[in-house]
């Protein structure tokens, strides 16, 4: 998807940074996660989103988590 204002991209802001280091430990509620984070994540294919069981005991079923992908992984170690 192209960005709406212009072709460059930023660097990752370390917010992201950190959000890709938590989901390199493990997948993330897509709710926990600040919206422009995840379509940067999503846009860069650094994360996609997967339908996991749910962690929380009042919401039985599954839950739209934020999962890394291998490149996400190599971003996150390039910049470590």
């Amino acid at each position: 998807m192209k960005p709406l204002n212009g072709e460059r991209t930023h660097p990752l802001t370390p917010a992201a940074l950190r959000v890709l280091a938590d989901l390199c430990r493990a997948p993330i509620p897509r709710q926990e996660i600040n919206p422009g984070i995840v379509d940067r994540l999503e846009r860069e294919d650094l994360a996609t989103v997967e339908d996991l069981p749910s962690p929380y005991r009042t919401r039985p079923g599954k839950v739209r988590h934020l999962v890394v992908t291998a490149a996400g992984r190599a971003a996150y170690q390039k910049h470590k």
